[in-house]
Order: structure tokens, then sequence, then C-alpha cells
């Protein structure tokens, strides 16, 4: 052939080869349907992609060449020696009463201190990280095209960049139908090469260096025997707990397992070493290990070589549990094309001023994915089910005096209630600590919940400054969530066996720990409002604290239902109503604000970061606040005070579940304005890129408000109480329309679709029995018709509601026209 003829030719091909290539390496990241897409990888852990099945959580940096995945297990809590138990000083306790009675409120807390042996405030054993997978990669030519996800439908995270042979990505979730994590990773023919390891985590991603060393200094003393082996194409990962004691974790094993397609795989002495493969599957495990002499290695390997190496259907199987849960709800605000912007992109373009309706959109979804992530057997820590250093943010334990009620306030109306039975089940196997709480501290039978446990419930959270130990309201609150999750699944198994039998303990407590006054009132005392001090005095040591105060009506009228229900404790029920007669009445101070603490002897201190004296709007509304207008403006100008006090001028926007108390609270009271102020510093202060919630202004890793933002849209477009819903009961004006999906209701409703202009609103509703229910408008009703001409819809005398039969199983649609 002639050499003119070759030249096309050539030119041809390699065109062709250029086109090719350029095509594949351009290819983008394809935005999930619901969803995020991020520009930029994770400076530190905070910022990683987090993924999880509950049990199992990873921390995916997103680094191309040089990943970190860090995991964790919703067990590990490191062991610090035996717990210790509060001393027996039941008999001592008049003395605590004495001094308070006097106003001698420091010289209280003081004592309780000395009396309780300790030698200082005492955080419960600490969650931390198990390990550090690394993963490090070569490119040839430039990193390009990078970008990162999360699916929140499949639970799926992918890292994705190019270089100059094409398009890499890593895709990794933990699944909760196999109970391990899964990673893949693809790329050009036979350009994957990595390097595997698993190693202690190492906490030096952009932390100050005292952080570092005291990260360093308590691994040193207290992890231990760390041996790390690879064969069989695995690499298994052992330390020890230098600290455990009888009942907690003595080690933890990791087991990696690679499974190749083709190319070579190189074991080392502490790493697997992969060349030229076109794509390479992994599973990971973690186990926690509480008899030394059981190893659980051989049988995760044995586990793992039974599963099928199809990535699709591994995931796919994940998806049919995660996806099932995650879809029962979607919210629509009108976000539109904004959701093709990476989250750098929505988080600038959205205000305080101007709130972007695609970010709030992905937030509401980004939350209920997170808290779907990180629960299994135990409710959320304060990280959730992540961690990424040794000395996390208060131990990162289960805060009960507003950080755990926050994380889980959406489970219910958010139609996870399947999730719920993570907090009751982790309630009941706390009781026998909180009995010797109560006996030991308060000389009373019962329980009583302490502000801080992990894995025991004793009252260890005293220092002379501190009075967290007397804090009372814990097991009530608790009790609260028990009796919803009857009142929005029937289960009246629940009701019998779990509800009212931890109800009761809860009461027998306040029926010991209740003392009269010289006028017959209660008096709770010794008491703390959680972390709050009066403004005029020096000590958190106190009495009749308004949330104690609430929260034990709130108990003892659900007791009083819950036992006519059941025809039981009829003994109790008259003494339980003489209780609820005899508490102290709502305080308004000089200021026109519910006090804290009722008593005209201390002072209110609202520029604090806690809301307690709302509690009793946390969920909804009493009947006395709701039968009294003075009341409800007292309470409003309280959120009206802590907005102005705290928030505004807020920069550092420390504690962002603060701002869900007060946004429930207003929603409570149909405040729609309040709690849509609340709802913009809470979209645009406390998230990061990757869609993590904060605990302050966009820092320290916190699922606080991926439990509790949620439940404030939820709650300002659907309130519902047994045979009642109320639609829009606090919408802004700000929100004139929209559409929300699948919220549950109390009374075993669910709302299947609920749209809304300024006029009009279109609601589909179900109900899992055969009722009649009164459905409140937020205005007179002008006109409504219906799908189902059986339907029977009825008046009731008030233009703003209807009766409404419904039947078992039977979807009915309402057009509903509105002044």
């Amino acid at each position: 052939m002639k050499s003119s003829y070759l030249i096309p030719v050539i030119f041809l091909v390699l065109q062709t080869f250029l086109s090719f290539g350029t095509t594949a390496k351009t290819t983008k990241l394809k935005v999930p349907e619901r969803g995020f897409i991020s520009s930029e990888p994770a400076k530190t852990w905070e910022e990683g992609l987090i993924c999880g099945n509950g049990t199992i959580g990873v921390n995916i940096l997103s680094r191309p060449l040089e990943e970190t995945i860090i995991f964790s297990h919703e067990r590990l809590f490191l062991p610090k020696g035996s717990p210790t138990v509060p001393p027996d000083n039941s008999h001592l306790l008049f003395e605590i009463r004495n001094l308070i009675d006097r106003g001698l409120y420091r010289q209280a807390t003081e004592l309780a201190f000395e009396l309780s042996g300790q030698d200082g405030f005492m955080y419960p054993d600490p969650f931390v990280p198990a390990f550090d997978v690394n993963l490090n990669m070569e490119s040839v030519g430039k990193v390009e095209d990078y970008m990162r996800s999360v699916d929140f439908q499949t639970g799926e995270a992918t890292v994705h960049w190019s270089d100059d042979r094409g398009v890499f990505e890593r895709k990794m979730f933990v699944s909760r139908a196999d109970g391990l994590a899964v990673l893949l990773i693809t790329g050009p023919k036979g350009a994957v090469d990595f390097r595997l390891g698993i190693n202690p985590r190492k906490p030096s991603d952009k932390l100050d260096s005292k952080t570092i060393s005291s990260s360093y200094r308590v691994f040193e003393n207290h992890v231990s025997d760390i041996v790390k082996t690879v064969e069989d194409k695995s690499i298994v990962y052992k330390n020890s707990f230098s600290k455990a004691y009888p009942g907690s974790i003595y080690a933890l094993e990791g087991v990696a397992k690679v499974v190749l397609n083709n190319g070579k795989l190189i074991e080392n002495r502490e790493e697997i070493e992969i060349k030229g493969a076109d794509k390479v599957l992994v599973f990971f495990d973690v186990e926690m290990i509480y008899n030394p002499a059981n190893s659980k290695a051989g049988q995760i390997k044995n586990q793992m070589s039974q599963l099928t190496t199809n990535y699709e259907s591994l995931l796919q199987r994940h998806t049919n549990i995660h996806g099932e849960i995650f879809n029962r709800m979607k919210l629509d605000l009108g976000g539109g094309k904004d959701h093709n912007l990476t989250t750098e992109e929505l988080m600038e373009k959205s205000t305080n001023d101007n709130m972007n309706m695609a970010l709030l959109e992905k937030l509401f979804d980004a939350a209920r994915y997170n808290i779907i992530s990180c629960i299994g057997e135990l409710p959320p820590t304060l990280q959730g089910i992540w961690g990424g250093t040794y000395v996390p943010g208060w131990a990162s334990d289960f805060t009960h005096n507003g950080n755990v009620p926050s994380a889980i306030a959406s489970v219910l109306m958010g139609n996870m209630p399947e999730l719920m039975l993570a907090y009751t089940s982790y309630m009941e196997y706390m009781v026998p600590y909180m009995e010797i709480n109560a006996k030991h501290i308060f000389n009373s039978r019962g329980i009583v919940l302490p502000s801080r446990s992990t894995t025991n419930a004793y009252n260890n959270a005293l220092n002379p400054s501190f009075a967290g130990g007397f804090w009372v309201a814990g097991a009530a609150w608790a009790a609260h969530f028990f009796y919803d999750y009857y009142l929005y699944t029937g289960d009246k198994e629940f009701l019998v066996n779990h509800c009212l039998p931890f109800m009761e303990k809860v009461a027998l407590f306040f029926e010991d720990y209740l003392y009269e006054d010289t006028d017959g009132i209660y008096v709770f005392s010794p008491t703390q409002s959680p972390e709050n001090t009066p403004g005029n005095i020096d000590s958190q040591g106190s009495f009749n604290a308004t949330m104690d105060v609430a929260a034990a009506k709130e108990l003892l009228n659900n007791s009083i239902t819950v036992s006519e229900q059941l025809g039981v404790n009829q003994d109790k029920i008259p003494l339980w109503k003489t209780m609820i007669k005899k508490m102290p009445p709502y305080m308004i101070d000089k200021n026109g604000i519910i006090k804290e603490w009722l008593t005209p002897k201390l002072e209110n201190n609202d520029a604090h970061r806690h809301s307690s004296q709302l509690y009793a709007l946390y969920d909804g509304i009493p009947e006395e606040i709701k039968q009294s207008e003075e009341l409800q403006e007292a309470f409003k100008k309280s959120i009206v005070y802590k907005l102005d006090k705290h928030w505004r001028d807020n920069r550092r926007g420390f504690m962002s579940f603060g701002l869900v108390q007060l946004g429930q609270a207003a929603t409570s009271l149909g405040e729609g304005e309040l709690a849509y102020e609340c709802l913009q510093h809470l979209v645009n202060r406390f998230w990061l890129n990757n869609l993590a919630s904060m605990h302050n202004h966009r820092s320290l890793f916190n699922m606080d408000i991926s439990g509790g933002m949620p439940a404030v849209i939820i709650k300002m477009l659907v309130a519902s109480g047994p045979g009642e819903i109320s639609l829009l009961p606090a919408l802004s004006a700000k929100l004139p329309k929209g559409t929300i999906e699948g919220i549950l209701c109390r009374g075993q409703v669910e709302v299947k679709k609920l749209s809304w202009d300024r006029k009009n609103i279109s609601l589909s509703l179900v109900s899992m029995k055969d009722q009649e229910l009164n459905l409140v408008l937020p205005s007179e009703i002008v006109s409504i018709s219906t799908d189902d001409e059986s339907s029977n819809i009825n008046e009731t005398g008030d233009k703003t509601s209807r009766k409404i039969k419904l039947l078992k199983g039977k979807m009915i649609s309402l057009d509903i026209a509105i002044r």
C-alpha cells in the first residue's frame, strides 16, 4: 500500500482513539434523583461522605489517590474501666433539700458531689472509631473531573475522577441485608492499581495539635495488642482494649476480603496490592468481641465467601430495605433545576433573606437519610454511628437532656416507626441502672434517667458547679416516646408489655420524690433545668424546674389514659389525679415570659442555649395551655426572646438543637413565621458540603438536627392527635405552595400526599383502622369534595373543620378550597 494512502488511515485511527479517550475522560458523575453531588473532597473527617446500616458506619474522605475510609460500629464504646456506681446516700437527701430550702444552692450541689465520691465530672465510655481503611492509587497525568455524591435512595456513596487514562470511580454502601460494607473500584481496562491496608485511626486531619495529642494519648492508654494478618486475599485487623471490664467489649476485629475480576493480587506483610485490574470488589466487616477467647474473623470470612460478587445485586438487596424506608416521604417546595447544583453552590446561594428551596428539600432528605443510616439496635449517639477521633465532644454519648430527643423527634411522624424500637429497647435495658439512681440519690422507688449514658446509665453527671445529677425529667420524657409509638402504630402488645410498665416505673419515682410545701403544692427538689443557672444565683442546683413539672404532668395524664383504656391500675388512678392537682402552676415573669423555675425565688436566664421551659410544647399543646391565651402569649414571648437573645447575633451558633426546641414549640402554638425563622438558621448555618449536620455553626459533627429539623418542617404542615389531624397548622407565608408525601399521624393514619397553595389544599390519606377523623383546616372551608362518593363528610359546627369517616386500608382523596 502506498504511504499516501496510509496517512489518512493512521489519522482516522488516531482521531478515533483520541475521541474515545476524551469521551471516557470527561464522563460526568450523574446527580442522584434524591441525593447530592459535591465538588470538594473532605478536608477533615467531619466532611466525609457517610453511609451506614445502623450497625456499621463508614466515613469516606473521598480523596482520589490517598483515600481514607473510617469505620465505626454502633457498640464501639471505648472501655475506661468498671463503671462507678452512685453510693447509697438516700439517707442524706434531706440535707441537700434543707440547703436548697435555705437558698444555699451552691452548697447543696457541692454536698451532692462530695457524697458521690467522684474526683470530677464523669462521662460514660466514649464512642470512638474502629480503624482506618487506607487505599492508595497513582495517577497518569493530572487528576480532573472530580466529583463525589451520595444517593439517599440507595445509600451509595461515589467518588469520581479521571486522569489521562480515563474515568475512575469508587462506589460504596453498607448493607442492611448482608450486614457488611461493600466497595467497588472501577477504571479503564487494566488501569485499576492500588494498595489496601487497615490501620488504627490517625487523628491528623486538620485538627489542632492539642486535640491530636489528646486523641493519641487516649489511644495509647486504651488500645493494645494490634495485629494485622494478610492471607486468603483478606486482611484481618485486631486490637484489644486495655481497660475492658466484665460486660464491656474486650476487642474488635475487622476484615477486608478482596474479590478480583482480573489483574494481579499481591499479599504483602500488612497490605494487599492490586495491579492491572478492570474492577475490584472488596467486602468489609467489623465486629465487637465480648469474649476474648472467641475470634469471629474466620466466621466473617466464611460468610463473605458465600455472598454473590455481583455488586448491583448486593446493592439492590440493601436498597430493598433502606430505600423502602427512605422513600416513604418526599418534600417538594419548588426547588426545580437547582437540584443539579453542587452542595457547595447551593450553600453559597442560600441566605436567610432568600432560603434556597432546593437546599431545603435536599436537607430534609439528607436528615432522614442520616437518621435511617445511624439507627440499628441503638438510638443515635451525638455523632450517630460515625466518628473520627478518640476524644469526641461530650464523649459522643447518648445525651438525654435534649440531644437524643431531638435526634429521634421525626422518627414517628417521619414514617420510620420501626426505628423507634431501638430507643425504647435501649431504655428498657437501662432500667436496672435507673432504679439504682432513684434509690441511691433520691431515696425513691422507680427510675431516674441520667443526662448521659452509653454502656451504663449510672448518674455520674456531677461536679461542684454542674448539677446534671439532679435532673429528674428524663425518664418521663422517654415515656413520651413509648406512648407516642403506640399512638402512631396502634401496637397494643407494645402498649401492654412495654409502654405501661415503663410509665408505671416513672410514676412510682414521682410518687416518692415529690413532697408538699405548706400550701399543699408539690416541690420538685433537688433538680436542674438542663445545664442552665437561674439568673439570680450561682448554681444549677435548684428546685421546681418548669420542665420537670410539665414532664411529670404529661406522664401522669398519659398513665391515667392508658390505665383507663386497659382497665388496670384502679388503685393508682385516683392517686395520679390528685398528684396532678398538686402540681405547681405555670408562672409568668415581669417581662411576660414563661418562668423556667416555678417559684418567685429564682429568676430566668433566657440567654441560655437550652429552652427546657418550653417542654410542654415540644410535641403538641396540652389542654391547659390550649385553653389559656395568657399562657400561649407567654410561651410565644419566650420563643421570641430566645431568638433575639441567643440566636440572631450568635455567630458561633452554639448548640443547633436549641433551635429545634424553639421551632417545635413555635409550631405547637401555630406560629409559622417564628418556626420559619428557626428553620432559616437550621438550614443555612449547621450543615457541611457532605450534608452531615453539625452541633455548631458549620462545625462539630452531630446528628441532633438531622432528626429535629424534619420534625419542625413536618409540624409546620401537619399536626395530629388521636382522632384529629390539622393541616398547615403553622405554615409560613414564605412557603406559599408545596407538596409533602408520607407523613405518619397519631391514630394510625398516613397522609399519603398533601399539596397546598394559598387557596387550595389537596389531600390523600389512609387509615389503618375504621375511624371517624376530625380534619382541621387553617382557615374557613369554602368547599370540600372527594373522589369517593361513599365517603361520609360531615360538618362540625366549626367552619374550619369537618368530620370524615375512614375505612381501614381505603385511600380517600379530598380537594378543599379555603378562604
